[in-house]
């Protein structure tokens, strides 16, 4: 067997120990790197959440600069469309309304609400109908009044007027006991429905067809 020179073999065997050398340190820093490469994907894992949590912060911060708004508009909606029948307040705004045409108490005939029927709802059964969002209920309330040309005028833009929404369906007109007065009714339609929440609080949101 040849044998090669001494400088030979100071080469190859400082080649070897460097290749051993270097295996070790790849050996020791591999964790390093994995470390860092798990720290790097932590970090852009963070920086999503954030981004999507000040998303969240700025639409909860302009949904706050509104809730003034909407409580107005809550209010308004439920003065329009109360959450119960409310028959006290009916017949208290009908006869403010006959009052203020002229009307006195005695010629304000009658004032008849029907129950209020949940939209949807089967008349025979009373059950919802499949597919119904039955969220608004509205019943049928007529008025008889007796009063001269004028007055009916006048009594129904008060209707129109009043702060629960009424919806005019008919006026009727006959003759009254003399040439200037008119027996008139008045039929149309008033609504119920859930009051809109209020997202700073937790309630229980539902309507209620007597009272």
């Amino acid at each position: 067997m040849r044998r090669g020179s001494p400088a030979t073999t100071n080469l190859v065997g400082g080649f070897c120990l460097f290749l051993v050398a270097a295996a070790g340190g790849l050996l020791a820093i591999g964790p390093e790197f994995t470390a860092l490469s798990d720290a790097r994907t932590a970090m852009v894992e963070t920086q999503d959440r954030n981004s999507v949590l000040a998303s969240q912060l700025a639409s909860l911060e302009k949904q706050s600069k509104r809730l003034g708004e909407t409580r107005r508009t809550a209010l308004d909606l439920e003065a329009k469309f109360p959450s119960t029948a409310d028959q006290p307040g009916l017949f208290d705004a009908v006869t403010a309304s006959a009052l203020g045409a002229g009307i006195g108490a005695d010629d304000l005939i009658s004032v008849a609400p029907a129950a209020p029927q949940i939209a949807g709802t089967d008349p025979v059964t009373g059950l919802p109908v499949e597919g119904s969002a039955a969220l608004l209920a509205r019943q049928t309330v007529s008025v008889s009044i007796s009063g001269t040309f004028e007055e009916t005028q006048r009594f129904l833009e008060n209707l129109e007027q009043m702060t629960r929404a009424y919806l005019v369906t008919s006026v009727t007109f006959a003759g009254g006991e003399d040439a200037d007065s008119y027996a008139t009714t008045v039929s149309g339609t008033m609504f119920v429905m859930p009051p809109v929440p209020d997202p700073m609080k937790s309630t229980d949101n539902t309507m209620t067809l007597g009272g």
